[in-house]
C-alpha cells in the first residue's frame, strides 16, 4: 500500500467548532502511525449536512482562528487550508481532495506525487457510500480510519474488507482508539469542558465571546 520514500499529505477535515482535544489527540497519535510529511487541516466552509439539520455554525474566520490557537504549540507539520473556507458554496470531500491535488501540481509541489491520507471516524467508513462521488474519493486517497468509544473492531474490518473488494479502496484502521466527545456539549459551556479545549482556543473563544447565551 505505502512506498517508501513517497511523500505523504494527511488530510483533515471538518467543523471544528470548536477544535477540542479529540482532534488534537486524533492527530498526534495517526501522525506517530503514519508519520505524514504534512498534515493539512480544512475547516468546512458550508457543512451543508449540518446547515440541513438546521444548525448553526460558527464562522468561518472565528473557527479558523480557535483553530490556529489551539495547534500553535502542537510539534506536528500542520497546515490550514482555506481551500473550503474560501467557497460561497458547499463543499464534497471528493472536489476538495481534487482542489488540494490540483494546487500541489501547479506549485510542482513534491507532494503532487505522494500519497494523500483521509482522516476520519469509523462512522464516516459506514456512510461513504452515501457521499458525493464516493468512488472517485475512493480512488483519490488512503482512508485512515479510527474507532472511537465501544466500537467494535471487528465489524469495522469486515466493512473495510467489503469496501475494498466492491471499489478497490485502500484503507488503514488506526489502533488508536479516539474519544466520542460533543461539540455541542462543548459549546453550550465551554467553562464546564475546559479540559477538552486546547488552552490557545479556549483563550481565543473567551477574548471573542464565542458561545456566549443570549438568553
Amino acid at each position: 500500500m505505502e512506498i517508501a520514500g513517497k511523500p505523504k499529505t494527511a488530510i483533515f477535515g471538518g467543523t471544528f467548532d470548536p477544535i477540542h482535544m479529540g482532534h488534537i489527540e486524533l492527530l498526534a497519535n495517526i501522525y506517530e502511525e503514519i508519520r505524514p510529511d504534512r498534515i493539512v487541516i480544512i475547516p468546512s466552509g458550508h457543512p451543508y449536512m449540518k446547515e440541513e439539520k438546521g444548525m448553526r455554525i460558527t464562522s468561518s474566520e472565528e473557527r479558523i482562528g480557535m483553530l490556529e490557537a489551539g495547534i500553535r504549540n502542537l510539534d506536528l507539520p500542520i497546515e490550514i487550508s482555506r481551500i473550503e473556507t474560501d467557497k460561497d458554496t458547499p463543499s464534497y470531500s471528493v472536489d476538495t481532495v481534487a482542489e488540494l491535488k490540483a494546487k500541489d501540481r501547479e506549485a510542482e509541489s513534491k507532494y503532487a506525487d505522494g500519497d494523500y491520507y483521509f482522516l476520519c471516524g469509523s462512522d464516516i467508513l459506514f456512510e461513504i457510500e452515501k457521499w458525493h462521488e464516493y468512488e472517485k474519493l475512493l480512488s483519490e486517497v488512503i482512508l485512515v480510519v479510527t474507532p472511537r468509544g465501544e466500537d467494535d473492531i471487528n465489524v469495522i474490518l469486515e466493512k473495510k474488507q467489503k469496501l475494498k473488494k466492491k471499489y478497490g479502496a485502500k484503507i488503514i484502521v488506526s489502533s488508536f482508539r479516539g474519544r466520542v466527545l460533543s461539540s455541542t456539549l462543548i459549546r453550550e459551556n465551554p467553562e464546564a469542558y475546559r479540559e477538552l479545549i486546547p488552552e490557545g482556543a479556549f483563550e481565543y473563544i473567551k477574548t471573542h465571546h464565542l458561545y456566549e447565551r443570549k438568553d
